[in-house]
């Protein structure tokens, strides 16, 4: 081969050469950009994928932040239903106008609602945290703990679910009927027990009333009847005695003492019946009253002003006070005049030996109040003053006192006493404020 063919094949070489470097550089570069391309694509995927999986999280973040929100929202309306309902029973609790309390396994006061402290006397500040005891009339006091110690250890119960009649204690001491309820309380409570009172005092007076007006009604009718027996032989009996009276008076000659002593015994006598007659017609029928306004003081005054001389005769002193706020009341007068009369004229009689009279006069939101007290002998214990035709008198016929009463109630109020052997008695009438 000649050198000028050589040199040709040579060129050819180089230009072949530097062909496939091109060719290898450009393919090269292809791939680099291709790998390069490449990468991005993965990175792209990469970003897709991580914001894919946020938007999961996120999506899965929202849908339980709305399931926490619904029932954070329920439970606040749970809450907020509990506290109204709780809202709700404290205020039944406070408003009911029966008394309603609580105590725990120990027999302790924990709840106390505003009518158990009216209708007991205490105040929750003094009574929380004392032995429920202390509101029980005898045996319940002392046997109280008896029955929570045997109800927890045998489940027997007595009392529990039941509505029974008892007797409870005021503060002042005072012994009153109550309506009690028992029930049980749920273990993980404070208060263990909760009892629910009613005072029925009221309730039991006028039953009371109710069975005495019955009997006096019995009384009365036996009364009308012996009365009309009894009114035509002692007419004739009193026009005897006058009769004879008016014959010895005309005798010219002395008449003898023992005759006369016996015909002003007879007059006497006839008298006494006459007026014994009287009360049982008294009794007997349906009274009629005439309501007009007036005052204690002046119904006072004018009750007992007739009989004043007769007071300092028998050295007795009558002390008055009344109190300067005294309303007028509507009463029928001459009723109340003669209970007024009647009650002084008792209270004289039992200091046969002189001492004093004292009448009080007050008046309060509801009522008016009067007392008449006496410093005499009292009234023995165990009996019913105001029985029918029961007397401490040698001389009474035990019906003055039925007829005040009768009065009294009539007029819507009330009559009660105190009394002390050998130190006096009170009498307390007690009158609705009109």
């Amino acid at each position: 081969m000649d050198e000028k063919t050589l040199t040709n094949k040579l060129a050819e070489s180089e230009s072949l050469r530097a062909t496939l470097e091109r060719q290898i550089g450009e393919t090269v570069k292809a791939l680099a950009e291709a790998d390069e391309k490449l990468q991005l694509e993965i990175a792209a995927c990469k970003r897709a994928e991580e914001l894919l999986k946020a938007r999961e999280l996120e999506l899965r973040v929202d849908q339980g932040t709305a399931v926490l929100a619904t029932e954070i929202a329920e439970r606040k309306r749970a809450e907020d239903e509990l506290v109204h309902g709780q809202a709700w029973l404290r205020s039944l609790i406070d408003t009911t106008q029966d008394a309603v309390l609580s105590i725990n396994r120990e027999g302790r006061v924990v709840l106390f609602n505003p009518a158990a402290e009216r209708v007991f006397g205490y105040s929750r500040a003094e009574i929380v945290g004392r032995k429920v005891n202390e509101l029980m009339g005898e045996p319940y006091a002392t046997e109280h703990d008896g029955y929570i110690e045997r109800y927890e250890r045998t489940g027997e119960a007595r009392a529990i679910g039941r509505i029974r009649t008892v007797t409870a204690r005021r503060k002042n001491g005072e012994l009153f009927p109550i309506e009690l309820s028992v029930t049980k309380i749920a273990e993980d409570q404070e208060a263990h027990y909760a009892a629910f009172i009613r005072d029925i005092s009221e309730k039991v007076r006028l039953q009371e009333q109710m069975v005495e007006n019955e009997r006096l009604v019995a009384i009365g009718t036996t009364a009308a009847k012996i009365g009309h027996e009894l009114a035509n032989p002692l007419n004739g009996m009193s026009l005897t005695i006058q009769l004879l009276e008016q014959r010895l008076n005309r005798q010219l000659n002395p008449v003898d003492g023992q005759i006369t002593s016996t015909v002003n015994r007879l007059r006497n006598e006839v008298s006494r019946l006459g007026t014994l007659l009287e009360q049982f017609r008294s009794l007997s029928r349906r009274e009629k009253f005439d309501f007009q306004p007036t005052t204690l003081t002046a119904l006072v005054g004018e009750a007992i002003e007739i009989e004043m001389p007769r007071y300092a005769e028998k050295g007795i002193q009558v002390e008055c006070s009344f109190a300067s706020d005294l309303p007028t009341i509507i009463v029928d007068i001459d009723k109340m005049k003669q209970v007024i009369f009647n009650l002084a004229k008792n209270a004289a009689e039992a200091m046969a030996g002189g001492g004093k009279i004292s009448i009080k006069a007050t008046a309060s939101d509801d009522k008016v109040t009067l007392e008449i007290s006496d410093t005499g002998t009292g009234i023995p214990t165990g009996i019913d003053i105001f029985e029918p035709f029961f007397t401490t008198k040698p001389q009474g016929i035990g019906i003055g006192l039925s007829i005040v009463q009768q009065i009294v109630r009539a007029h819507g109020g009330s009559i009660t006493y105190n009394s002390e052997h050998g130190k006096g008695t009170t009498f307390v009438i007690a009158l609705p404020r009109k």
